[in-house]
């Protein structure tokens, strides 16, 4: 544990909790009115983050995302990228298990901004629900946002790659951007360890449509964990 985690950590589910309460009545109003409300909740926790912990962050890439909708397959290690991804891509449809969408106050309001649950327990039934619930949020305009290892990893380390990203790519018919980052290094799993640091993303070249699969999980996969063991440096 670290001070500045301490402080930070305090801060955050003090935010939450008040938010979560405070937003409720809003929870009434149709889902892109509401939208802004999840992006409140967002910027208080990075300005808590920034301010209490002493954190930046850096965007690189930024002239790779297509204008058109796309599939962000990214690195997964801390807290942070769901918050940021939230607030800065344009609140895209996340990728997520079914569990979150279970936690009371939590669940409800992650159903309510557009969420893909993911039924880890119902196999190839729980594919073609997120297939199908993935390109009606790309035909509406919406980003999304999906974790290929499904979930957070350490920084260093690396999880097998699901290949249900490989369904979503030929089905959807919509590109894929791969994005490294490092922000394990600095907002670790546990939040009581927060330290300060320089968050990096990098957005990578945008995979077009047309790959088998071995070629499409091998490009993928390396380009970024090879730039993540780079952007790793960052704060050493």
């Amino acid at each position: 544990m670290t001070l500045r985690g301490l402080l930070f950590g305090i801060y955050f589910y003090l935010v939450s909790v008040l938010c979560q309460v405070l937003f409720l009545p809003f929870l009434l109003m149709p889902q892109p009115v509401f939208r802004p409300f999840a992006g409140v909740w967002c910027w208080l926790v990075l300005q808590g983050l920034r301010w209490i912990v002493g954190v930046r962050w850096e965007w690189r890439g930024l002239d790779r995302l297509p204008d058109q909708p796309f599939i962000l397959a990214s690195k997964h290690q801390s807290t942070w990228e769901t918050l940021s991804f939230m607030l800065y891509l344009g609140y895209p449809a996340f990728v997520l298990k079914q569990e979150l969408m279970r936690i009371p106050f939590f669940g409800w309001y992650l159903k309510k901004i557009g969420s893909v649950s993911v039924d880890r327990s119902a196999g190839a039934k729980a594919l073609r629900t997120m297939i199908e619930d993935t390109q009606a949020f790309l035909k509406a305009g919406r980003r999304i946002v999906i974790f290929p290892e499904g979930t957070r990893t350490p920084v260093g380390s690396k999880n097998r790659y699901h290949a249900g990203l490989v369904a979503l790519y030929r089905e959807s018919g919509y590109p894929i951007v791969p994005a490294a980052l490092n922000s394990g290094q600095v907002w670790p799993r546990s939040i009581w360890r927060c330290r300060p640091g320089t968050i990096v993303v990098e957005f990578l070249p945008l995979i077009p449509q047309g790959l088998k699969r071995p070629e499409l999980m091998k490009r993928l996969e390396g380009e970024i964990e090879d730039t993540c063991a780079r952007l790793n440096l960052v704060n050493k």
